[in-house]
């Protein structure tokens, strides 16, 4: 018959600490003085019918795989490679009541059919340029004349060539933003080649 590594007392020792309290009556206090061990322990004896220890075992049986279900789970798997263990269980589950994630991932492991599915990567595609797109900016900058203040740079990028045209105004309202960008035009592609129509500040 054998004891926890860590027993307190003996079988006999358990027979007597019972049956001293509840024949003789004696109190679970001057038990634990005369065994020399904690009151919790002989309360614990003295309330128990068998003096023998618990099993450590687990309480829960551990499910048994069946070469049924583990045929189950791989003829599935082969079918639907992108389902997983929780989606594989629960659609097995009417068949096989054992049926669970923990299961059917050690069944997929043993069985070579946990593989990640290849991503695809998308490759980067930069942003589409027409041949003549314009893009506007506008940059606030301390105030030259007077030292108080903001001026603001506005600008016209043509992106496919990377030409600009710059002008600086005390306002970034949108006349005159427009008024900039309708200059702009006379000296960006495609019609810088046929000079300005009409006279501008560009620096």
């Amino acid at each position: 018959m054998k004891l926890h590594a860590q027993a307190a007392l003996t079988i006999k020792q358990r027979q007597q600490v019972r049956r001293m309290h509840l024949e003789k009556g004696v109190s679970i206090r001057k038990l634990a003085e005369r065994f020399k061990v904690n009151p919790t322990t002989i309360q614990r004896w003295v309330h128990r019918d068998a003096p023998l220890d618990l099993s450590s075992a687990p309480l829960k049986r551990r499910t048994v795989i069946t070469p049924a279900y583990r045929e189950a789970v791989v003829r599935y798997r082969r079918a639907y490679p992108h389902h997983g263990p929780i989606r594989i269980a629960h659609e097995l589950k009417g068949d096989f009541s054992q049926a669970n994630r923990g299961t059917v991932l050690s069944i997929l492991q043993q069985e070579g059919l946990t593989q990640p599915v290849k991503r695809v990567i998308k490759p980067h595609k930069p942003i589409p340029v027409g041949r003549h797109r314009i893009q506007m900016d506008i940059q606030q900058l301390p105030a030259v004349q007077g030292g108080k203040g903001y001026e603001y740079k506005i600008s016209a990028i043509h992106l496919r060539t990377r030409y600009k045209y710059s002008e600086i105004h005390p306002d970034r309202c949108s006349a005159t933003v427009a008024g900039v960008l309708k200059r702009a035009l006379d000296f960006l592609p495609p019609f810088s080649s046929s000079g300005p129509t009409m006279p501008s500040s560009s620096l």
